[in-house]
């Protein structure tokens, strides 16, 4: 080729270069070669709502408390609720299990015998799962393209701290299997357009920052392990920024006040709360506590570490209580539960924690 045909073609290619888009990559992305979705991605600053017992009621077309998000069972939350909640301002952050087995979820079958390993304790019917085999995987895409399909803003796969549970498999599955496995999820969430989220496991939180978009923490107060999620609300290195992290604390309670027709406590000044965990702490004291408000430099406009905080039970069902002491029912209704009847959910909190608190929360 002579130099004078091949002098435009360079210029061509050289703007070509200069146009391709360098920056519109989700900064929570690790680099990859291929071409990764936009998605929402929770603000740092944020309030949520867990509902992992029934489904949020919004038949009468308004929804309490409107914290902005909701995080509700994948499986049993119908695409009309997700749906509903969008026109009502809410994001949705979708729960599954993906590193268990559980016989009441309808795809219980597509599980392969070498997949399952042990069955949890107290937890009949749920089995551990072998995160590394190439099934396991396939089925999680299916759950992804299924929130994908009802209409989902994020997923949060949870239970992947199998690592840490005697889970029956050898070789052992170890957080370097968990790490492999949850950049795979993410990947694939990411390019169907949702953002995702780690529950816990802590001593991964460095290696994943990359593939996750925001982390919750149970109990962080009780486990005085908060100040490990630091580095996410904070850019760990140059090129990254901070990210959301949700924290969940849980308490038993009473209340002799009423509520309003749409679930807010009308007389917040009425409830009785207290944590086994916290001898001598009850309502005020103990929320502060819970709520990180004792640490030095904390406030409600400045939360301690930048950690979003909520206060639960653990029926994980339409109450909620915020660090202001202000607290909410969200209108809820029950689901269909497949052939585990009369039970909403699996726990969402670790066994042992239901141990700790001393029984099931109470609410004349």
């Amino acid at each position: 080729m002579k130099p004078t045909t091949l002098l435009p073609l360079l210029l061509q290619i050289a703007a070509f270069t200069s146009a391709l888009p360098t920056a519109d990559l989700p900064l929570s992305d690790p680099v990859e070669a291929t071409r990764i979705a936009d998605y929402w991605k929770p603000p740092i600053k944020s309030d949520i709502q867990f509902i992992l017992t029934g489904i949020p009621d919004i038949d009468d077309g308004y929804i309490n408390p409107k914290t902005g998000i909701y995080e509700l069972d994948m499986f049993w939350t119908p695409a009309e609720t997700m749906k509903g909640l969008k026109e009502l301002g809410q994001r949705t952050v979708c729960y599954f299990s993906a590193a268990t087995a559980e016989t009441w979820r309808d795809d219980y079958k597509d599980f392969q015998k070498q997949d399952l390993g042990l069955e949890l304790p107290d937890w009949p019917g749920e089995r551990y799962l072998d995160i590394r085999r190439d099934n396991v995987l396939k089925v999680m895409k299916k759950r992804i393209d299924i929130a994908k399909e009802k209409g989902c803003d994020s997923i949060e796969p949870d239970n992947v701290d199998v690592y840490s549970n005697e889970n029956g498999f050898k070789p052992v599955i170890t957080p370097d299997d968990t790490i492999a496995y949850l950049h795979k999820l993410s990947e694939y969430a990411r390019s169907k357009g949702m953002s995702v989220g780690i529950k816990n496991c802590i001593e991964i939180l460095g290696d994943i920052f990359d593939d996750v978009d925001f982390a919750i923490s149970e109990e962080c107060v009780q486990y005085l392990n908060c100040t490990v999620y630091s580095n996410f609300t904070t850019a760990p290195r140059p090129g990254t920024e901070g990210k959301a992290v949700f924290e969940v604390e849980y308490l038993n309670y009473t209340y002799s006040g009423g509520w309003s027709d749409q679930g807010i406590a009308l007389d917040p000044s009425k409830f009785r709360t207290n944590n086994v965990n916290f001898p001598g702490l009850t309502n005020e004291k103990l929320r502060r506590k819970l709520c990180n408000l004792d640490e030095p430099g904390a406030s409600l406009e400045t939360p301690y570490l930048k950690i979003n905080t909520i206060i639960k039970t653990l029926d994980l069902d339409g109450f909620v209580m915020f660090c202001d002491g202000t607290a909410a029912k969200t209108q809820t209704k029950d689901v269909e539960t497949g052939n585990r009847p009369g039970l909403n959910r699996r726990s969402w909190v670790r066994e042992k924690s239901w141990r700790r608190m001393g029984g099931m929360p109470f609410d004349p």
